[in-house]
Parts: C-alpha cells; structure tokens; sequence
C-alpha cells in the first residue's frame, strides 16, 4: 500500500476549478485524483526524457 504525502495546497485558474467541479458532480474525477494523474504523468514524462510545457507544471503546488 503506498504510502501519503501532507496536504497540499494548489493554485488553479477559475475555470479550472469549474471544470473539475463539473467532473466532480457527476462522479465522474475528484480533484485528489485530477491531481494524481497529472503528478504521474508528468513523473514519466520526466523519466522518459521528455520536456513538458510549462502551464502542465503551472500548478505550483506548495506545501501547507
């Protein structure tokens, strides 16, 4: 089982956010998850060599 990090905290634009809210209604993605996949993919974009476009990262999470 893996093991978690300490909350984060993560500055998104509006629409963004009303994006995922949207998903998140629905069932369909929660933010935590949002959140996950864009840290994996761009993990193996890194591992593979790969130069990623800035806003991908522009997240900027900081730690609480």
């Amino acid at each position: 089982m893996a093991s978690f990090a300490p909350p984060l905290s993560v500055s998104i634009t509006e629409a963004q956010l009303a994006w995922l809210d949207q998903r998140r209604l629905h069932g369909t993605l929660s933010r935590s998850a949002v959140l996950r996949q864009v840290i994996d993919a761009a993990i193996a974009a890194e591992q593979a060599g790969l130069a990623l476009p800035g806003p991908v990262l522009a997240a900027a999470a900081e730690r609480r």
